[in-house]
């Protein structure tokens, strides 16, 4: 089962890949971040609710104690991850946008060594200096890009993004996720909608979906059903078998789907920064791997 949880978590990243691609779709058809972000996450609320109609009722009704919880998932696992990483996609390239986010790994270390589940060692340390070296070269350290040439709001919503991902995958392996799968993934969507639609409509962006052309819908059915309800079912299934930290490292197999898709779609060949401060992300990332192996070593030796 262990190994059917990795395999999950690639092939959610492999969905999450054909993100920027099809969302610059959307956009050029004049479909705004928070128009995307609305429809993917109504379109996932409306499917995670009718099956919880039929499966567990109960999924649909939050509780007074727990509604904050909840609320904290639609908040960090869809507003975050979502409508900031599409303002950011909007904003800087793909492939930079995917780099940024992909530093959660580290996030998600700390994160799970804060809760008291998975202890802060020194090779978790250098691997949060090597991802913080790594988004600092890609965005304008040495060797990278000028910063004069990118905007700043879409690299700092970049990696809040990926800190709201971090969120949800911690809460999916310690959290309300652990103790509630199902009603957790529910109300992350149930809650997501009610915040995006707030959004939306106090921005004036509720998309007009019966003007929009053949290429513009197929690409938000796309997003809305593979990078959005696929992939977050795939990686909470997974999350019952792995650890937050392995099922964040791993997702960071978007990185080579979304960059090969970029480029391929997109035209977006990644700058000489963007590689290095990406090997030094994906450092960050073989360091952790690291860690976990050598632990297994030694236990195993004992």
């Amino acid at each position: 089962m262990r190994l059917l949880g990795f395999a999950c978590v690639i092939l959610a990243a492999l969905f999450f890949g054909s993100l920027g691609p099809a969302e610059r779709v959307a956009f050029q058809y004049g479909v705004s971040p928070a128009g995307v972000s609305l429809v993917r996450v109504v379109t996932g609320a409306l499917v995670a609710g009718s099956c919880a109609i039929f499966k567990d009722p109960r999924a649909l009704v939050p509780g007074f104690a727990d509604s904050w919880k909840y609320a904290l998932s639609g908040l960090f696992g869809v507003v975050f991850v979502y409508y900031l990483s599409n303002i950011a996609f909007v904003t800087i390239p793909v492939g930079l946008t995917v780099i940024l986010f992909y530093i959660n790994p580290v996030w998600t270390a700390l994160g799970a060594a804060a809760l008291g589940k998975e202890p802060f060692t020194r090779i978790r340390f250098m691997a949060m200096a090597a991802g913080l070296a790594g988004v600092w070269v890609a965005v304008g350290g040495i060797g990278g890009a000028s910063v004069g040439e990118l905007d700043m709001t879409g690299v700092a919503l970049a990696v809040v993004s990926g800190a709201g991902f971090s969120f949800f995958i911690l809460n999916g392996r310690y959290g309300t996720g652990r103790e509630e799968p199902f009603k957790t993934f529910v109300q992350m969507f149930l809650w997501g909608s009610l915040m995006m639609g707030v959004i939306a409509f106090s921005r004036g962006e509720i998309p007009d979906l019966r003007g929009l052309p053949l290429p513009a819908l197929l690409a938000l059915a796309h997003l809305a059903l593979l990078p959005t309800l696929a992939s977050y079912g795939l990686i909470s299934f997974a999350l019952k078998h792995i650890s937050g930290t392995a099922a964040s490292i791993t997702s960071m197999s978007e990185i080579v789907f979304a960059g090969v898709m970029a480029w391929v779609f997109l035209g977006e060949a990644p700058a000489a920064g963007q590689v290095k401060g990406a090997l030094l992300i994906v450092t960050a990332v073989l360091l952790l791997v690291l860690e976990g192996k050598l632990s297994f070593t030694d236990e195993g030796g004992g």
